[in-house]
């Protein structure tokens, strides 16, 4: 990883680097070190390749395959009633589409197509298309998406300059190669035509920097120098409509597009993205002590998610791991790493200590809401203590 994938500078040492195991973005774990590479060019952040990226996306990495209706939770209401990812991203491109009737619009990346279902669910005049690198997902798109309206593995030529709309959710963190990636969607797109990327936002949520599988951490300098690159305008980078992610909307003009760097906004993003990194180096001590001292005793792990997987890797020989605990029904009654996941209510009252697998920007408002994890005696250990 002597190079920046976004715009070619060198890049001479890491930011951040820990030995194997490593967590994918859907908690399976690899054997391979964590390696991050900050750019102080265009403020991009990336990790090492994976060995074999394409076997990965083809077999290894499944999507909600397990559950007709699983979906993750991003947010909980003021009420305590969870908001799902699709729901909110469906509703989102919506918005910010405003598509025109009878519009051809292609999921790229699209898994199960569950956002887009459910876009179409709300516009059944749309002409709705599919595409992903693996055949698993298959099987969900039949009944309802036209066979030609589908492709796996490569885009048909016919397709080029096909598409009202394009949107790509949670990919293109993942592709090693991120400006040749747009820059395809881009010759995909009418003239005029817009795209939709959505992608983390690793200053909102640190725990991205330490997904070995997200290949780009991308700053808002980064993001538009990649689309400038791509011949793609950006209107709107939306940071706030879906916490811990931006959202991007680019157009395809008819003229080229000039790139140029914002060297200032550039050297901010890099500066942050070094301490997001310090941050974790620090994580991982605070939590290898916390481990040392808590060996013998029984425990659970507070959320089902990166954060509460990552602990998990971390500490599987140490402790006697009884339960994960999260708020996501739809996750009770499952087992993760082969331990049941159950609601906070429910923890086992002879539970020592509970270990907070959650985004330590938001963690501690999250676990204030919930009584059953303030009983007395039980310990709670916060990654960044």
């Amino acid at each position: 990883m002597n190079h920046c994938r976004v715009c070619a500078s060198d890049i001479a040492t890491t930011a951040y680097e820990a030995s194997a195991p490593a967590l994918t973005s859907v908690m399976t774990i690899l054997d391979m070190p964590t390696q991050v590479f900050v750019c102080d060019t265009c403020g991009h952040a990336q990790c090492a390749d994976l060995p074999d990226i394409q076997t990965f996306y083809d077999t290894g990495y499944k999507i909600s395959l397990g559950s007709e209706d699983h979906d993750q939770i991003f947010a909980v209401a003021t009420d305590g009633t969870p908001i799902f990812r699709t729901d909110h991203q469906a509703a989102l491109a919506l918005r910010l589409f405003d598509l025109p009737e009878g519009a051809s619009l292609l999921d790229y990346g699209a898994a199960k197509a569950t956002t887009l279902r459910k876009i179409f669910a709300t516009r059944p005049d749309l002409q709705p298309h599919v595409f992903d690198v693996s055949s698993d997902y298959a099987s969900a798109w039949q009944g309802w998406i036209e066979p030609e309206n589908q492709a796996i593995y490569s885009t048909p030529s016919q397709w080029a300059g096909r598409f009202d709309a394009i949107m790509t959710h949670f990919v293109l963190e993942h592709v090693a190669e991120p400006v040749a990636f747009l820059s395809s969607l881009h010759d995909m797109l009418k003239v005029d035509g817009r795209l939709l990327v959505s992608i983390p936002d690793v200053a909102a949520n640190p725990g991205d920097m330490a997904v070995v599988d997200h290949l780009n951490h991308f700053s808002d300098a980064s993001l538009r120098y990649a689309f400038a690159k791509s011949g793609l305008i950006v209107e709107t980078m939306d940071r706030t409509s879906f916490p811990g992610a931006f959202f991007v909307v680019a157009t395809r003009p008819q003229a080229p597009v000039i790139a140029e760097r914002d060297q200032a906004s550039a050297l901010q993003a890099a500066d942050r993205s070094r301490g997001i990194c310090d941050f974790w180096t620090k994580a991982a001590q605070n939590l290898d002590d916390a481990v040392s001292k808590a060996a013998g005793r029984s425990a659970a792990i507070y959320g089902a998610g990166f954060y509460g997987s990552w602990i998990f890797s971390r500490m599987e020989k140490h402790i006697e791991l009884r339960n994960f605990l999260d708020q996501n029904p739809k996750l009770h009654g499952t087992e993760h790493f082969g331990r049941p996941v159950i609601a906070p209510a429910q923890l086992p009252i002879d539970i020592e200590i509970v270990f907070i697998g959650l985004n330590p920007l938001k963690a501690r408002e999250a676990i204030a809401a919930l009584p059953a994890l303030h009983r007395e005696g039980l310990e709670l250990v916060w990654i960044d203590a």
